[in-house]
């Protein structure tokens, strides 16, 4: 199922309930040499320019952009559709989580290793260069990492590469959620790969009775899961040194873009988000509503995770002002799976 998820049709308001309303009269927003003449007030002279940022803005040419798009094999399939797309029409396309890690064309080096990690990311550099070869100066290409990508060095070998053609975002939690079922393998030799190369696999391609269940059909798929971060983390605090230390790391070296994705948790994570974002300097925040990405995550969760679009922007709006009338910068901030979140809004 590549559609987003109704689960706000399950428990009350959702962005269906609203309505557009529109006035008979007057006019507003007019620049430069426009004036109020009804010929200057229609739709084709209307921009929907505008940027986002901390201290280097980046210039999008509509207030939009792409849902991240990982590892999984639909992502793959059809990258080039995105990617060239979004960069004509200059907006952000999001390379999403284990891009690398899933690669089995890629070569990691000794983990051991600090810093380069990763010899060669063939598909990592594909998505890159897809985008960069049609950008025109609005848009951004954003890597994501999560605890896989961090431990490969997918920032290091980004940054080295490509320095600050590229944003880097953090995520909160695998997939910006409380799991890590991601993608179905039906190859014993990939599932083996992947365990190889230190991901979750289940079941345990390495086990002799799942290896002769294979065999003989009884089991039909892997499923390959990543790792949660900050388990080792029990206090808000802890959370806040952590990620600020994250923050500085990727600043050492050299990105001049950071932000964060965070999916639809409960007020505590939603108030933490905001309040570290701001404190970071983060160049952008996206709260995500629970859309059901690419329908890689388990489906029947995706219809019960979390706090619903609409009521989770209401609050991130509400907290966003009690920063504000605390002279606190507001991050900037995207919310994703907001209109795509019913079967009807997409």
């Amino acid at each position: 199922i590549t559609a987003g998820a109704n689960n706000t049709t399950h428990v009350g308001v959702s962005y269906n309930s609203l309505r557009i309303q529109g006035y008979a009269y007057g006019s507003s927003g007019l620049t430069g040499d426009m004036t109020n003449s009804p010929d200057d007030c229609i739709f084709p002279n209307v921009s929907l320019k505008t940027e986002f940022g901390a201290k280097k803005k980046t210039k999008i040419r509509m207030p939009m952009m792409t849902g991240a798009m990982g590892s999984t094999f639909i992502a793959e399939k059809y990258w080039d559709s995105f990617a060239i797309g979004g960069a004509l029409i200059g907006i952000p396309v999001v390379i999403g989580e284990n891009v690398v890690g899933v690669d089995k064309n890629s070569e990691i080096g000794p983990q051991a290793d600090k810093k380069g990690k990763i010899v060669k990311a063939p598909e990592l550099d594909r998505r890159i260069e897809t985008y960069l070869r049609y950008f025109e100066g609005y848009g951004a290409i954003i890597v994501q990492l999560n605890v896989e990508d961090t431990r490969n060095g997918v920032a290091e070998y980004v940054v080295d590469k490509y320095g600050e053609k590229c944003i880097i975002e953090l995520k909160w939690g695998q997939g910006a959620k409380n799991i890590g079922g991601e993608i179905q393998v039906r190859s014993l030799e990939y599932a083996m790969f992947l365990k190889e190369r230190g991901y979750v696999v289940d079941p345990d391609p390495s086990l002799p009775e799942v290896q002769q269940g294979f065999e003989q059909g009884a089991i039909k798929s892997f499923a390959r899961h990543s790792r949660l971060g900050s388990t080792n983390l029990d206090t808000v605090s802890k959370v806040q040194e952590d990620f600020m230390n994250s923050v500085k790391y990727l600043r050492s070296l050299g990105f001049t873009r950071v932000t964060l994705k965070t999916g639809s948790y409960g007020m505590e994570e939603l108030a933490m988000a905001i309040k570290f974002a701001s404190d970071a300097g983060l160049d952008l925040l996206t709260i995500d509503g629970a859309g059901g990405g690419t329908g890689m995550s388990p489906w029947n969760m995706m219809q019960h995770w979390g706090i619903p679009s609409l009521a989770l922007h209401a609050k991130a709006y509400e907290y966003c002002k009690i920063l504000e009338e605390q002279g606190k910068k507001v991050p900037d901030i995207s919310f994703a799976g907001g209109f795509g979140s019913t079967r009807e809004g997409l």
